[in-house]
């Protein structure tokens, strides 16, 4: 019989095995970077928001992560941004090793069924936001558009990425719902082409983030050259007090419903992620190197030097938005879908 003392004595040693082997791995885990590259992929061209806030991350998040990897930005467009989560998901290996600021609609593009997309947006594993993103509807200053009022008399050519894409249901909404006359003119790959679009006399106008706007076309917009007329948010952004929103040009319950979900891409907005499959315990060590990086004066030194706002949030937090997603009731759903088809 085996005696109690030798009982005690096995149980502590398979006690201590565990754990040296637990030590061991976490050990492993925190060298895992070392002497690696990651890559931080930008779902649209250079210019813009997206690209100022991939790069700025790569200047920075490296010096947090165990190891110091080196981190290069990659700009990856097309699609409206699916090009780049379709690569996330298929194809970038799935060890860390590859993140993306992503497109802020791609939970709502796979809602809405876009045939592009090849993925689950919900085993996308986030790291954390860097700033909401409040989109706008702009008109070049020579544009006979002046007012909301004016888009549901005159007719308004509008610049867009992709037909099927949130900005293009945006307006689509708009025109079903609010008796808008918008023709959407898709192939402009960012904020910058937009602008220039409606510059050049091919658009109106054209539907951008406000921070993108403010980012590469700050000139234009003190001198008055874009007219802002909408704000897609629940609520007036306080950089635009005087924009209205699109919730507010209608008092339809129903109509309300559907706006509410196309603005809901927002609260993701400048958001990192990385592939599905990541080991739990190395998207730890991006979150909190995520973390330690926002606290860096260094880093927000630079951000505020290049006059890119910050609203941060937690991977963990975001993970929950993107579920929270998915949980729509099939009715409203059905109502949505039928309101933005093309």
């Amino acid at each position: 019989m085996i005696g109690r003392g030798s009982q005690i004595r096995r149980i502590v040693a398979s006690t201590l095995l565990l754990l040296g082997m637990l030590v061991s791995a976490a050990a492993q885990e925190r060298e895992f970077y070392r002497g690696k590259t990651i890559t931080i992929i930008i779902p649209i061209g250079p210019g813009g928001a997206y690209d100022a806030y991939a790069r700025l991350l790569s200047r920075h998040l490296g010096r947090h992560l165990p190891g110091n990897p080196t981190i290069i930005a990659r700009n990856m467009p097309g699609g409206g941004g699916v090009i780049a989560s379709n690569y996330l998901y298929n194809v970038a290996p799935q060890d860390g090793t590859t993140l993306a600021i992503i497109i802020s609609s791609f939970a709502t593009e796979q809602l809405f069924e876009n045939p592009q997309i090849k993925y689950d947006a919900r085993e996308f594993l986030a790291i954390g936001r860097l700033l909401d993103a409040t989109s706008v509807l702009f008109f070049w200053h020579a544009s006979p558009i002046k007012t909301p009022r004016d888009l549901q008399s005159l007719p308004a050519s509008v610049g867009i990425t992709a037909v099927n894409d949130v900005p293009a249901y945006r307006l689509r909404a708009m025109n079903r719902l609010l008796d808008t006359k918008i023709k959407l003119v898709p192939g402009y790959p960012s904020a910058r082409d937009f602008v220039l679009a409606s510059e050049r006399g091919e658009t109106d106008g054209g539907t951008s983030t406000y921070i993108g706007l403010a980012q590469i076309f700050s000139s234009y917009l003190a001198e008055k050259k874009l007219n802002i007329l909408v704000q897609f948010a629940a609520r007036r952004d306080r950089l635009m007090p005087e924009i209205p929103t699109v919730m507010e040009l209608t008092r339809d319950p129903q109509a309300i419903e559907v706006f509410r979900l196309l603005i809901a891409t927002d609260e993701i907005g400048r958001s990192l992620f990385t592939t599905p499959r990541v080991p739990p315990e190395r998207v730890a060590l991006l979150r909190s190197a995520f973390q330690r990086m926002l606290a860096d004066p260094e880093f927000s030194a630079e951000a505020e030097q290049l006059k890119l706002p910050l609203a941060p949030r937690a991977g963990e937090e975001l993970q929950q938005t993107v579920a929270d997603t998915f949980r729509i009731s099939p009715a409203t759903m059905s109502l949505i879908k039928d309101v933005i088809r093309p």
